[in-house]
């Protein structure tokens, strides 16, 4: 059911710190041994026993892949539990043609699209790359610290 994603697999593995890996959702039987990753660093639960779990630990890289047949309700929540608390970096496959995974989905749940393979799409999110330090928000700008001490308002 998987597409062939050995260049995103090691792409993101050689991104990611040695913290484990987890696979989600509905399928579960991601190939990774072309990229070397053993039992030892990987975990898979389905949606729904990730969604009932507690919050034990952050994961280094998360991989989902939905379909039409996915119940879309649970699918978007296990999306914002995998971005919001649980992986520093997702990597969700819908299908290419999909009615129910749009281009806009995706995009408001902060993923950006990473590659077209052949009937999938793949959609990202990075949380060390998700949103750019703007130029004013650093300590140059706040309080003009030059300016202490010489100017009473």
């Amino acid at each position: 059911m998987w597409p062939d994603i050995t260049p995103l697999l090691q792409q993101l593995k050689a991104e990611c710190s040695d913290k484990a890996w987890l696979i989600t959702g509905n399928h579960l039987n991601c190939p990774l041994a072309s990229v070397g990753l053993g039992d030892a660093h990987l975990q898979r639960l389905n949606s729904k026993e990730l969604l009932s779990r507690p919050f034990t630990e952050r994961f280094a890289a998360a991989l989902m892949l939905i379909d039409d047949n996915d119940e879309v309700q649970s699918t978007q929540l296990t999306i914002g539990r995998l971005r919001d608390v649980l992986a520093e970096r997702v990597l969700v496959l819908i299908p290419e043609h999909s009615q129910q995974w749009s281009t806009a989905t995706m995009l408001g749940f902060g993923f950006k699209r990473i590659a077209e393979l052949k009937g999938w799409q793949a959609w990202g999110f990075d949380i060390h790359t998700y949103k750019e330090v703007p130029d004013w928000l650093n300590a140059k700008f706040w309080a003009n610290p030059q300016n202490w001490g010489k100017y009473w308002w």
